[in-house]
């Protein structure tokens, strides 16, 4: 099971781009891994795991932003075609089932 953040926050004034770095800050703090600037992922081994690391994030929300969150399965996941153009891969691409090791 995948948890994925999308947001958004006001960039056009000073505190909003302060509140969008302390909410990436907390993302990155719970396991999340940065896909694109508004687009963070982490995986959870159960639905349950899964609702923790959401509500951790929902108490987190700052007003004056828009946050999605999506649970995906590892399958769905895993055919999402990702074009990077011109730009490189993201460097801690996030690892999906077959890589993760259980202890």
């Amino acid at each position: 099971m995948w948890v994925v953040a999308i947001f958004d926050f006001p960039r056009y004034c000073k505190s909003g781009r302060q509140n969008m770095l302390l909410f990436t800050k907390h993302l990155e703090k719970e396991g999340f891994s940065k896909i694109q600037k508004g687009m963070y992922v982490r995986y959870c081994s159960t639905a349950a795991n899964a609702r923790v690391h959401k509500n951790k994030i929902i108490s987190s929300i700052i007003p004056r932003s828009t946050v999605c969150l999506l649970n995906i399965a590892d399958k769905e996941f895993s055919e999402i075609y990702s074009h990077f153009g011109y730009s490189k891969a993201p460097k801690n691409w996030p690892k999906s089932l077959d890589t993760i090791q259980f202890f």
